[in-house]
């Protein structure tokens, strides 16, 4: 089993950015729908531009890729997060999915991008899923943040992305004060359909060029039921089976 030694991981605090009083974070426990509402909320502020992975950072840039340029961007800010630090976003844009698919994602991304080689199992509990802390404490942190300061924070649940993308979606740029018409938010709907997010990768390449690695790779619900044995499903339960009840998941 290989996984990327711990200094490498991205720790809980932010990267050295100054944060300014009008930026907006797109936060997201890993593999949870952060990048799919990244690329809508590009395709909302830039809407003449074709965005794919070659140009998203000079829309909604990720603070693991663009920290040291951050200062250097004028007007306001919508930037990409994975660290739990709610009470330094002035504004945010959480999503959360089942933790359980995220796990399966997430594996799927760490190994299909070389920083973890093992099974399924040994990902399920090792280091790597909590380098932004644990799933559990990640969406059980942002929903107390949200009854706190409900008006800092718009929580998204990514399984009613999935089912109802419009009805989900359109919550974005009321909250943003953006004034997006009806037609504007549907084209960047469209433009932001995993099955267009799918052609625009093959076509324009993915999150590293060169690496044969597909990011956005199925997106379905419920596909941990063919990745968890019950040995494993039941230490995931003990865990994280109270925190699935309040956010409405059957066990």
């Amino acid at each position: 089993m290989k996984v990327c030694p711990p200094e490498r991981l991205q720790k809980r605090p932010l990267p050295g950015i100054r944060i300014r009083r009008d930026d907006v974070f797109i936060v997201s426990y890993p593999r949870s729908g952060n990048t799919w509402l990244r690329f809508f909320v590009a395709n909302l502020i830039a809407p003449d531009e074709k965005i794919t992975f070659r140009n998203i950072e000079n829309y909604v840039p990720s603070i693991y890729k663009s920290a040291d340029t951050l200062d250097a961007r004028e007007g306001r800010r919508f930037i990409k997060s994975h660290n739990p630090c709610y009470e330094l976003y002035p504004k945010l844009i959480y999503v959360y999915r089942d933790g359980r698919d995220a796990l399966v994602s997430y594996y799927y991304y760490a190994t299909g991008k070389n920083v973890f080689s093992g099974s399924f199992e040994e990902f399920a509990f090792s280091p790597f899923v909590e380098q932004f802390t644990s799933w559990k404490e990640h969406v059980a942190s942002a929903h107390d943040f949200a009854s706190k300061y409900p008006d800092r924070i718009l929580i998204l649940r990514y399984e009613e992305m999935l089912t109802g993308t419009l009805s989900a979606l359109i919550r974005v740029p009321t909250f943003l004060g953006l004034g997006c018409d009806a037609q504007a938010i549907a084209e960047a709907v469209e433009k932001s359909s995993f099955k267009h997010l799918q052609k625009i990768e093959k076509k324009s390449g993915g999150e590293t060029l060169g690496k044969r690695f597909t990011f956005f790779r199925s997106g379905k619900s419920n596909q941990w039921q063919q990745h968890f044995n019950p040995e494993l499903y039941r230490r995931f339960l003990r865990e994280n089976g109270e925190i699935l009840l309040r956010l409405g998941y059957r066990l």
